[in-house]
């Protein structure tokens, strides 16, 4: 390995390579030159189709935008876009809209509670492919198709292969030149090639959310390193820790996080890559942890030991659930084992699954809103719970009709053979990712919010029809009015009735129907590239999606916050941890295979010293071997977060998990951050 100096040295660096990075002008073309040469192209190819013209584009930049010189850095290979990537971007969105006359503007719409786009981010390429074949392999099998597909396929990697050239001669970095022409024999060439392509895939404006399975790409290489003496356990220690954080300094954490997996099965490389990402105290990129019975109790309290000291971008996964709920919804079996993190905690099957597993949401309390804006009074509890079901299937429905125009425009937006090319069935089909060319074609369809839709019911049921406190037009009016000269009723809503997270009996109950009835209902639901919807249970974006949100039955007022994943709404699970894990442990996880995650927060004296370390292991072991799907944690002292508002200096590295990713404290808007104080204050 070509020596550097060491991390520690280089970390500044490191962190701002892409915000200081200087691209020197005579290793490519000028602006006008490729601006020109682009233009030429498409006056030259007038009916050129868009997979074919935006792999030659792709290609164009490859080869000769300028790049940046960076002679320090293990690894290199920024380049220079002038914008053309993001301008044909747009491009391609005006003709979807063109050659799917009916698509309206994909986006939200908050009165019917729904969601719906072309999904550019949940992607992942098949990276043991990648790391198997080298670029000379995935050229050398595209050359074999002689469709527009094949040979996109082999435009683009044939200009990756030669922008890794160029990198390595700039940069005097032999790695890039080595992977340009051969297969990764080291984990230097392994970890330089994935960036590399990472790198191109997301300059041309698909987002990559996972980096894959960790220790099944790696390992080979870690030891043949070690065997060899190319590597010692500390300069891989190294080397890793450039790796991680050149991953942070893209967005230097302030976007979704970039995922690793670990597990299910464990080794050296495990501990070595959790020991490194303790000493870097990283907000991104965020690690995901596939749990299973068999799990090394040392490995759980290394990550146990993580997550107490405040390095909270973790997420505990049950593997043995998510492949059952995987299997149940069309998955093979040996398919279903080999699935991996796609985005936050949402899970598809590694090389062989598109999800687009943010594609669509059900904003479930705006659905009991739309119910009852249209309201005729109900005459029973049990005529509004099936008025509301009711609701959720017409909404749902048309949410289907405008995720399917998506689907058929999705094509003339941003197809990509960088991404397509990796995986075996695009290879077979002769088709890009977003004609369907993945053997599993799914859509994500987020089920959001789901504490306020129960504890709204739940008042609903006390204050009209078991109390008789107002009538249901009374209370529609009174949430419209946003609970105006109604404090006394509010209060009654807030603190009477059935909340969830208490476990009890009849508010979980509600809830289990709830679930059962959203999963049974996207279950087979056909989506428009050959596949159906893939149900999740989670919410995010709870300050932004809740200054949306109007007052509702459960005392909760215009504008606050919703409730996250699959918590309680804050301040009202009121017995405790046990109680909230036990409400939902009640809901079957397998029936929302696209993800569900619980997340805890704990006062620092419930797991300090070694034996906070086995409590904190503990929940996360019960937690998984009860049923539970996802679980993430945030560990606060409310007067510390405080005091973080007022002096956020002395606070720098406070981090916090937000939804499915890691913030820095002081990135969080005052907004946000009131959630997690609010939240932290209920625990004393």
């Amino acid at each position: 390995m070509t020596k550097y100096p060491s991390f520690d040295k280089l970390r500044n660096l490191v962190e701002k390579q892409y915000t200081s990075v200087v691209y020197v002008p005579e290793s490519g073309w000028s602006e006008t030159q490729l601006r020109s040469a682009w233009e030429e192209h498409k006056k030259a190819n007038p009916g050129e189709d868009r997979l074919s013209a935006r792999a030659f584009l792709t290609a164009l930049i490859l080869r000769h935008a300028p790049i940046a010189e960076e002679k320090e850095l293990p690894f290199a290979g920024k380049f220079q876009t002038f914008n053309l990537l993001a301008e044909d971007r747009n491009e391609g969105f005006e003709l979807a809209v063109q050659k799917v006359p009916s698509l309206s503007a994909w986006g939200k719409d908050r009165e019917l509670g729904i969601g719906w786009m072309v999904d550019l981010s949940h992607t992942a390429p098949d990276w043991k492919n990648v790391v198997t074949l080298g670029l000379p392999g995935l050229i050398r099998r595209a050359r074999g198709k002689n469709s527009p597909f094949g040979k996109a396929v082999v435009t683009v990697y044939e200009a990756l292969a030669e922008f890794c050239r160029r990198v390595g001669n700039l940069c005097g970095n032999p790695v890039y030149t080595r992977i340009a022409d051969h297969a990764p024999q080291t984990l230097h060439e392994a970890f330089a090639l994935a960036l590399a392509l990472h790198d191109a895939i997301e300059y041309a404006h698909m987002e990559v959310r996972t980096m894959g399975r960790f220790e099944e790409i790696y390992t080979e290489f870690f030891r043949r390193d070690l065997q060899s003496g190319v590597l010692t356990r500390e300069s891989a220690k190294e080397l890793i820790k450039f790796y991680f954080m050149t991953f942070y300094a893209r967005y230097e954490g302030k976007r979704f996080g970039k995922n690793f997996c670990f597990g299910p099965e464990f080794n050296e490389l495990s501990f070595l890559a959790l020991d490194t990402y303790y000493e870097l105290i990283p907000v991104d990129p965020k690690l995901s942890v596939l749990v299973r019975e068999d799990m090394p109790q040392e490995f759980l309290e290394l990550y146990a030991k993580c997550i107490r000291d405040g390095r909270t971008g973790i997420v505990s996964l049950n593997y043995n659930v998510i492949v059952e709920g995987l299997i149940r919804h069309g998955r093979s079996p040996e398919d279903a084992r080999n699935f991996i993190p796609i985005g936050c905690y949402e899970p598809a099957v590694a090389g062989k699954e598109i999800s687009g597993s943010g594609t669509t949401h059900l904003y479930l309390p705006m659905i009991l809103l739309h119910l009852l804006k249209k309201c005729h009074d109900f005459a029973s509890f049990e005529d509004l719970k099936q008025g509301f079901f009711e609701q959720i299937r017409q909404n749902t429905l048309i949410m289907q009709e405008r995720q399917i125009l998506c689907d058929m425009a999705w094509k003339y937006t941003v197809p990509e053979p960088l991404l397509s090319g990796t995986f075996d069935s695009c290879l077979e089909k002769e088709r890009d990712i977003t004609e369907a060319g993945a053997l599993y074609n799914t859509t994500g369809c987020v089920v959001s919010y789901f504490a306020d839709t129960v504890d709204s019911l739940e008042a609903i049921r006390y204050l009209v029809y078991e109390n008789k406190l107002c009538t249901l037009p009374e209370l529609v009016h009174i949430c419209q009015e946003n609970w105006k000269d109604h404090e006394e009723l509010r209060q009654i809503a807030l603190k009477r009735p059935g909340k969830w997270g208490n476990n009890d009996p009849r508010t979980d109950t509600l809830a289990q129907e709830i679930a059962a009835y959203v999963s049974k209902l996207l279950w087979t639901l056909p989506n428009g590239r050959g596949g159906s919807f893939f149900p999740s249970l989670y919410g995010q974006m709870v300050v932004e999606n809740g200054k949306l949100c109007g007052a509702l039955p459960s005392g909760r007022l215009a504008g606050e916050p919703m409730s996250k994943n699959m918590d309680a709404v804050t301040g009202m699970d009121r017995k405790g941890i046990t109680a909230l894990m036990n409400s939902v442990l009640k809901i079957d996880m397998r029936q929302f295979p696209c993800g569900t995650c619980l997340d805890i927060m704990l006062h620092p004296t419930s797991v300090a010293g070694e034996e906070g370390i086995k409590i904190l292991a503990s929940l996360i072991k019960t937690f998984i071997a009860r049923g539970g799907s996802g679980l993430q944690f945030n560990i606060f002292d409310a007067a510390v977060l405080r005091e973080a508002q007022k002096a956020p200096d002395k606070y720098e590295n406070l981090q916090v998990r937000v939804c499915g990713w890691n913030s820095r404290f002081n990135d969080l808007t005052s907004e946000a951050q009131e959630t997690f104080i609010k939240q932290a204050e209920t625990l004393s």
